[in-house]
């Protein structure tokens, strides 16, 4: 949503139809921009808690697409989510431009979280499923953006697909050179939703095998989320508490930017991604990143170039990967200097210079 301003370069307005929570239930944000207006549609946290109120909500959400389509000269819909299909069908019938934006596998997504939880994940995979069809069959002969790898599928349906990425990274954001050398103990840092998807527990348990090693190594999570007390749980059981940091959410802004700027590594082990937006700001800072090998993260880091990537679900393989970084100077030193590389071409603006050029391309004399 942040990026949405980022386009307004390309339009003379653009109208935002999304949820719209009441203030203060949410650690969100509002966007300011003269160029940008809301159409709000009825809040809503979780896909299944989108699902469990659409009987209610149908109506209500069905109008704002309507009328908001209807004004639009070219329609952008986010997915992967259930509105897709919807607001797909709606500029079809109104014969308005659209492309999709597809920025995570549901297949991928459902499994990871749902594993393991017996006739719930039969539902949610067979949901995923349904909702998977329904996107192919709204690329088709359409325009698809997508975020990382996996999602080909959907571009291979479309009349013309892309890969492109929402970055926030702005160009003085930008480090002015590799980091050179670590701290001691070694700063590995993490930031995003504390959600299981994002596999965390093996993070912690490598910090302690490491620590059993004789690797002196500090970990900082930045983020909140569903897991947060289990997180805390296995924090203590492992006895971490003076190893492992847990920040809560911070806003984009100078406090996150500090962790950013003091840490040495950073470590993203999850389970299932789109392409992960915390990865440009990373290694925009030079800092070299550890992975799992899984959705559209292979798309952004490149083992042994800007980074290390490891199997998922696998805190042996993320032992030996930060291992190597904290013990091998020149590796250290030629992966942050690759992060740093990677950065300086996924800025903002390259970004929505590649949307331009898309966007050129599907529908000449558009953005005129």
């Amino acid at each position: 949503m942040r990026f949405v301003v980022e386009l307004s370069r390309l339009a003379h307005s653009i109208e935002v139809c999304a949820p719209v929570h009441p203030e203060g239930s949410e650690q969100g944000f509002s966007i300011e921009s003269p160029c940008v207006r809301y159409r709000s549609l009825p809040p809503s946290r979780t896909i299944e808690q989108f699902v469990r109120r659409f009987p209610g909500d149908g109506t209500r959400i069905v109008g704002q697409l309507y009328q908001g389509i209807r004004g639009a000269d070219l329609v952008w819909i986010n997915g992967p989510h259930p509105l897709l299909p919807l607001g797909a069908l709606i500029a079809r019938l109104l014969r308005k431009p659209y492309l999709l934006w597809l920025r995570g596998d549901i297949l991928e997504t459902t499994r990871s979280k749902y594993a393991g939880q017996g006739g719930r994940n039969g539902l949610a995979l067979r949901t995923a499923f349904y909702l998977d069809r329904l996107i192919l069959f709204a690329a088709k002969g359409a325009v698809v953006f997508y975020t990382g790898g996996g999602l080909e599928r959907y571009a291979a349906k479309a009349r013309y697909g892309r890969l492109a990425n929402t970055s926030l990274v702005r160009d003085s954001q930008l480090a002015a050179g590799s980091k050179s050398c670590v701290h001691s103990p070694i700063r590995l840092l993490w930031a995003g939703q504390l959600r299981p998807v994002k596999g965390l527990p093996y993070l912690l348990g490598a910090v302690r095998a490491l620590r059993d090693q004789g690797v002196s190594a500090s970990l900082t999570l930045v983020g909140d989320g569903e897991q947060r007390e289990a997180l805390e749980a296995a924090i203590e059981r492992l006895g971490l508490r003076e190893t492992v940091s847990l920040e809560g959410y911070l806003p984009p802004g100078p406090d996150l930017d500090a962790f950013f700027e003091q840490a040495d590594l950073f470590v993203l082990p999850s389970l299932s991604e789109g392409v992960p937006k915390v990865l440009f700001e990373a290694m925009a800072r030079a800092l070299p990143v550890v992975a799992s090998r899984v959705g559209g993260v292979p798309d952004v880091v490149t083992d042994g170039a800007n980074g290390l990537l490891v199997p998922p679900a696998d805190a042996e393989a993320l032992v030996g990967a930060i291992r190597r970084l904290a013990e091998d100077s020149t590796l250290r030193a030629r992966l942050s200097r690759g992060a740093l590389e990677f950065a300086r071409g996924h800025t903002t603006s390259a970004e929505v210079e590649r949307i331009h050029e898309g966007v050129t391309a599907a529908f000449p004399g558009l953005l005129r």
